[in-house]
């Protein structure tokens, strides 16, 4: 009788089922809390990411290439005394940056001391400036400013950002990504809760999560055949 007692007692029974039912209220709350710092993290990083992208992308130099018809200048006719003339300089063709040729009037520099017979812009593009070491640089601090502290090795994490200024460079004119530079950033952040459970079951490893972004930064320039700004670049981060 008593065996059959003890087959049928119960208590103790509901201590195992509490523990079971916190120790699933306490992942469950560790993974809303993690995933949702997880979630927020990414978000800033992405936005570390694009205003990167966009320093990247604005710090190329814009160029033109113009055709100067350059004037004459003034020589004496050979006889004395002298009487002052003026001799065709003929035209010249010139590549440079806008800002100097154009915004600043620097296609006037090339001018005969008679007076040019003014310029005509022949083409526009972009270019990144130092072999895109620039765009680099650029990317890099506006990334520093806007990296989310959680990545931080401070913080426990780690953050790795690569900067791709192959599209910004005027070998590329021909492709439907130029001109635009690529920012992609890996992010690593110490969980807060997951990696209790790390001790249970070391093969988890949920005391870090990674993330991965993408950032497309493109910039636009002037067509000369149409006055109109050139069209927008393939957005390949979307893919």
């Amino acid at each position: 009788m008593r065996s059959i007692k003890l087959v049928g007692d119960e208590r103790g029974s509901m201590l195992v089922l509490t523990a079971g039912f916190i120790f699933i209220g306490v992942l469950i709350l560790a993974i809303v809390v993690d995933f949702g710092r997880f979630t927020v993290v990414k978000e800033k990083l992405q936005t570390a990411g694009d205003a990167a992208s966009l320093a990247a992308a604005k710090s190329v130099d814009r160029m033109v290439r113009i055709e100067i018809d350059r004037g004459s200048y003034r020589s004496c006719c050979g006889s004395r005394p002298c009487t002052p003339c003026c001799v065709d300089c003929g035209t010249i063709t010139v590549v440079g940056r806008e800002a100097y040729l154009i915004d600043a009037a620097g296609w006037r520099s090339y001018c005969c001391n008679c007076g040019c017979g003014g310029m005509e812009i022949l083409d526009r593009w972009v270019n990144h400036t130092g072999g895109g070491n620039d765009a680099v640089t650029a990317a890099r601090i506006f990334f520093d400013m806007n990296t989310p502290h959680e990545v931080e090795l401070s913080n426990g994490g780690d953050v790795f950002l690569t900067v791709d200024t192959t599209y910004l460079s005027e070998t590329q004119r021909s492709s439907p990504l130029y001109p635009t530079v690529f920012i992609n950033a890996q992010g690593r952040i110490k969980t807060l809760l997951l990696g209790f459970f790390d001790s249970f079951a070391p093969g988890m490893n949920v005391s870090e999560m990674e993330m991965s972004v993408c950032s497309q930064g493109r910039t636009y320039y002037r067509d000369v055949g149409t006055g109109k700004w050139s069209q927008a670049p393939d957005n390949q981060c979307v893919k």
